[in-house]
């Protein structure tokens, strides 16, 4: 019978080959040796399954997975009953992390017995046609260094789930029957993972060392309404079976759902608005409306959204939209030469500044 390893690492994959090797390079470049590398290849159409089989045979702690293409969520439910590791870690096969990673996150889960470890991460963000910019993650108060429960620093339900710079106690997620939403293609499915996992953990411990890289272009990524509002019914459905009252945990999961309808009404287009515009006035009524008035985190701007939401989201778009467009009717650009004013991307007006007196 093989020893269980102390931490097994799930890297769900599809169409990546031009970032795996570095993925997978850092993965098995970890301190913590005992570890268990699940690759699973989500059907990929590219030359990952070859590079996964490869790795497999270079290491033996390197676990090959192979099944049709089901998404991000079914790769992950696979990878996680398979693991047996005390520990599951996540990697996304388009990242990397540093070679400490995993070997300071265990000695922290190990010497606290905690059910989640998570730690701070780097952005690597990509514009196209710009530069390549890097940030750490910045949190919107400091995170407690001590032990803690959700309710006590319920700030993480508002932000990105980042579920990859978390280290989870094998027999945590199996007590609760913990798994992934199976949707087709990535379909936001971390975020109510994350809502799941944080909200039952009874002991949570956070450190701001960042070892985790997370790539991120900026693009056109969400372009289909039903996802994101799909994850949010999912995340208040959840909220009711487990009957969640706590003041805190709510009012971060508003400002989440405020955030995701914004997201929606934004989108280029929309392809069936009435069934998008009902189903944002249904969320609107699971809200509680004195949690939106009376915070001091949610913006005056998602206030707004809100009222406006639950008589006419129609009207939320219509006016993003319009400023939107008013924004590229008229630009500005001013130097210290001239002031240049631009109508559809036609010079206006130009006005010369005069020169300061030497």
């Amino acid at each position: 019978m093989k020893k269980q390893p102390k931490v097994s690492i799930v890297v769900p994959i599809y169409g990546v080959e031009k970032y795996l090797n570095q993925c997978v390079d850092s993965i098995l470049a970890q301190t913590l040796t005992d570890i268990e590398i699940i690759l699973v290849d989500d059907g990929s159409p590219d030359k990952c399954p070859q590079i996964v089989d490869e790795y497999a045979k270079r290491d033996k702690r390197v676990v090959a997975v192979h099944q049709p293409n089901g998404g991000y969520g079914v790769a992950m439910n696979h990878g996680i009953e398979l693991a047996r590791g005390e520990y599951i870690g996540i990697v996304e096969s388009d990242d990397w992390i540093d070679k400490n990673m995993y070997k300071e996150l265990y000695d922290i889960a190990s010497k606290n017995d905690v059910d989640i470890v998570k730690s701070s991460f780097f952005m690597h963000i990509t514009i196209p046609n710009k530069k390549f910019h890097t940030d750490k993650m910045k949190w919107l108060y400091n995170p407690p260094t001590n032990i803690f429960k959700i309710k006590d620093y319920p700030v993480f339900l508002s932000h990105h789930p980042s579920i990859w710079s978390c280290l989870y106690k094998r027999n945590f997620l199996n007590k609760h029957k913990i798994k992934f939403i199976e949707a087709p293609g990535a379909g936001w499915t971390d975020n109510p993972f994350q809502v799941q996992t944080m909200c039952l953990a009874e002991k949570i411990k956070y450190t701001d060392e960042a070892y985790y890289h997370y790539r991120i272009v900026v693009e056109n990524s969400v372009n289909n309404y039903n996802v994101p509002l799909s994850r949010l019914e999912d995340i208040f459905d959840f909220v009711k079976k487990e009957h969640i009252t706590d003041k805190n945990i709510l009012h971060h999961l508003t400002k989440r759902a405020l955030n995701y309808m914004d997201t929606v009404l934004r989108l280029k287009t929309i392809q069936n608005k009435q069934n998008c515009y009902n189903r944002i006035k249904t969320i609107c009524s699971w809200l509680d409306k004195d949690i939106i008035k009376n915070s001091d985190y949610i913006t005056s701007e998602e206030k707004i959204l809100y009222k406006t939401c639950v008589k006419s989201p129609a009207f939320w778009r219509f006016c993003v939209k319009s400023r939107y467009y008013r924004s590229k009717l008229i630009k500005l650009h001013l130097n210290r030469h001239e002031i240049l004013f631009k109508l559809l991307g036609l010079n206006l007006i130009c006005i010369k500044l005069l020169k300061e007196e030497q």
